[in-house]
Order: structure tokens, then sequence, then C-alpha cells
């Protein structure tokens, strides 16, 4: 970090702009005894630590796995089993890392060499965010190893105009409170103080700056989710501009065999939910839930909501 003191002003802007806010669902965590396991699988070459966590359905959790372990509650943990995986040591590296070579095809084939590596027939594969759309792709790249797709707070495209989707959501949704408190945020974290940091870290405080973007509560502070953990900066530029470059799954969603948990959350202005209502039903084994009460984070933020509906879900499929 460049410029210590600035964080430290950064770090105290945003905790008055955000209040006390809790951290939404994070509380259960520890509660319930959960089965771990952990291990080194060797692809291509290549060492690939993995955690899993809980018990049931082993599921793959996507992109940047290994970051999510708090974001899923001790309840789901009974009944899924979630692999954590850091794919070819590269989202969670500290330095610059080649990534030449990474396209959405050889990361659904590392997925799949994780389930084999692993001993399972098929897996069920887990995305949230843009990463979202990995399941789906893996289900249409690997029909006969994926058992259940699970996306959430994703999207059916990605392109170059995709900022300014997210901004017309924004100006014809958002609540003039919501806006209010994003220009407070913006007047607190400027982005002159945001430039004194390292990539890394103006990128975390820019996340944590657009609350009222990600959450139902405009005031809920994120920064707990970044807090002491590590990703690459390069693995996720590289994700967007690279590997998500004028990617589609529209046109093949039919061809989706798999069955489908579809999240959304209804004020994430991130992901906006209505692009999915002209193409969601296409998808011939969907399980779609717009939850009324959420951003980006429906699993956090309607925690039980949503570990009955996919606990639901998973039994009956």
């Amino acid at each position: 970090m460049r410029n210590t003191s600035a964080a430290v002003i950064l770090l105290a802007a945003i905790s008055l702009a955000c209040g006390q806010g809790d951290q939404p669902g994070a509380a259960d965590q520890g509660l319930v005894e959960v089965a771990r396991s952990s291990g080194v699988l060797e692809i291509d070459g290549t060492p690939h630590p993995y955690l899993l966590e809980g018990e049931g359905t082993p599921c793959v959790v996507a992109a940047l796995g290994p970051l999510y372990r708090p974001l899923f509650s001790s309840e789901l943990k009974q009944h899924i089993q979630f692999i954590y995986v850091d794919f070819k040591n590269t989202w969670g590296a500290e330095g610059e890392v080649d990534l030449s070579g990474v396209t959405m095809q050889t990361l659904l084939d590392e997925i799949d060499q994780v389930r084999s590596g692993l001993g399972y027939e098929r897996i069920c594969v887990l995305g949230h965010s843009a990463p979202g759309m990995m399941p789906l792709a893996y289900a249409l790249a690997y029909p006969d190893h994926i058992s259940h797709a699970i996306s959430i707070a994703t999207v059916p495209f990605w392109n170059a105009s995709f900022g300014q989707i997210q901004e017309e959501f924004w100006e014809s949704d958002a609540s003039e409170e919501r806006k209010a408190a994003q220009q407070r945020n913006r007047e607190l974290l400027p982005d002159t103080a945001i430039a004194s940091l390292t990539s890394r870290d103006a990128f975390v405080m820019a996340y944590v700056r657009n609350g009222p973007i990600y959450w139902h509560d405009p005031g809920q502070d994120s920064y707990w989710l970044f807090a002491g953990r590590h990703f690459s900066l390069n693995a996720i530029n590289h994700f967007f501009s690279v590997v998500l470059e004028d990617y589609d799954l529209r046109p093949r969603l039919a061809d989706i065999e798999a069955p489908v948990f579809l999240a959304q959350g209804r004020y994430d202005y991130a992901t906006p939910y209505h692009l999915w209502d002209d193409v969601r039903d296409s998808i011939p084994a969907l399980s779609y839930h717009l939850f009324e009460s959420s951003g980006h984070f429906p699993m956090l933020e309607e925690q039980e909501l949503f570990d009955a509906l996919l606990i639901e879900w998973l039994a009956n499929h």
C-alpha cells in the first residue's frame, strides 16, 4: 500500500457512510459442525490446492472460489460439499501472473479436471456475479458431467456496452435515497483518495464505496468481504476484458439440460435482474427466484429464504 494514512482515512470515511451495518447472514458461521478436508491436485503440472467444506452434493465454486467460504451458511453446508479451488494459482496470486492462455474454455476444462481429480462422475457448479455464467457454460460444455448449475446474481451476456446498461438501470430504477447515499459515499471517498492506493486496494475501496449499487440496504458496509483475503486484480481484469469479451449465452440457453437454480436480487444494480426477463424461460429445467429484499448477495441478504429454496430444489433434483 503506497499511502497508509490515506487508507486509514478511507476506512474511517466508509464507516461514517455505512454506519454500523451488520454483516448480513455471516453470523451463523461456526454454529454448526461443518466437515472439512483439503489437499492438492496436480493438473497439467500445476498444483491446485483445494478445500472441501460441507457434505452432500459436491459443488465446485467457480472463479474466485476461495473468497466465498464465509458467504454460504453452515446450514447449506449440511447439504452441499463446497469445493474451493484457486485455478492455476491465478485468482489468489499476489503478483502478476501469465494469463495469456486463459479463456472460458480453459476455465471450464479446469473445473472438469478438478471433478475427475476428486473422483466424481458428476458435479454441481456454482458461480456468483459475472462468474455466475460459468455454471451455465459448464453445463453446455460438459453436459454428462454436471448434476446441477447454481447461478447467483449474474447475467446472460457481457459486452463493452454493459456499463451503459447498468447505468441506465440505476438512473431509471434507483430511489432518490439510494442515489443520495451513493453521492455521500463518493464525497467521503473521492477518486483522488482512491487513486493513492495500490490497484488492488483501489478496487476494494471502490467496491465498498459502491455499496448502494450492490446491497438492498444502501448503508451496508462490504469491506469485511475483502479484509484479509487474497485475490488477483490481474485475473479479474483478464476475466472481464478477455474471457467475457462479447460473451453471450442467450443463443444456447435452450440447450442446457441440467437443472438450473437462478437467483437474482431485485435491488442489484450490478447485474440487473430484468436482463433475464425475455430469455430465462428458454432454459428447460430452470428454477428462477427474484429476491425482493436483496441486491447482489441474496445468499446473505435473505439467507434463510435462499437456503430453504436451494435445499428444497436440491432435494427435488
